[in-house]
């Protein structure tokens, strides 16, 4: 979803540090302030939305929206971080190709579910994500599993292709 609201039409930099502000407990009416004495948000405000300042209307739509996907996402990373810096085999797969960092991600994002799932109190829901989570991991699996028979054929077709190479190679050559 694209947002569309006077904050989110800011520029990067300024939603970035708004948000950090936000998470460092700032005031929202001293915020307001800031943002609208920008001489970069005056432009943006006067291109886009008449001149008209941000409100706290505006700021309060923010915090519930722009901002919480933020905060989410920052969350995520840093337990990403955590996690992987607390497993250096973690470390080593994300060097490799692109499909294999994005597969790291999950994996990653995936044991974060599980450990935050772990806290919840049992009952019905926390079965019913659990249910969900593994079926989730099932299928991780499996492509794993592809992926890695895929490999196992390409490895078998090199060596094979070597030594038919080398078997043409020594009929060719004068011994």
């Amino acid at each position: 979803m694209t947002r569309t609201g006077k904050i989110a039409r800011l520029p990067l930099a300024i939603r970035a540090e708004l948000n950090q502000r936000l998470r460092d407990g700032e005031k929202g009416r001293n915020l307001i302030l800031w943002l609208n004495g920008l001489p970069e948000v005056k432009a943006v405000l006067a291109a886009e939305f008449k001149g008209e300042p941000i409100t706290e209307a505006n700021f309060s739509r923010w915090k519930r929206g722009g901002y919480q996907t933020w905060e989410k996402e920052q969350n995520t990373r840093e337990g990403a971080v955590a996690l992987i810096e607390s497993y250096p085999t973690f470390r080593e797969a994300a060097k490799d190709g692109l499909s294999e960092q994005m597969a790291l991600f999950l994996n990653v994002r995936m044991a974060l579910e599980m450990k935050r799932l772990d806290l919840e109190k049992d009952g019905a829901r926390k079965s019913k994500m659990w249910r969900e989570l593994l079926k989730q991991f099932e299928v991780m699996r499996r492509g794993e599993l592809q992926s890695e028979r895929l490999r196992l054929q390409l490895d078998k077709l090199g060596l094979q292709r070597k030594e038919s190479e080398s078997g043409l190679t020594a009929e060719a050559s004068p011994t």
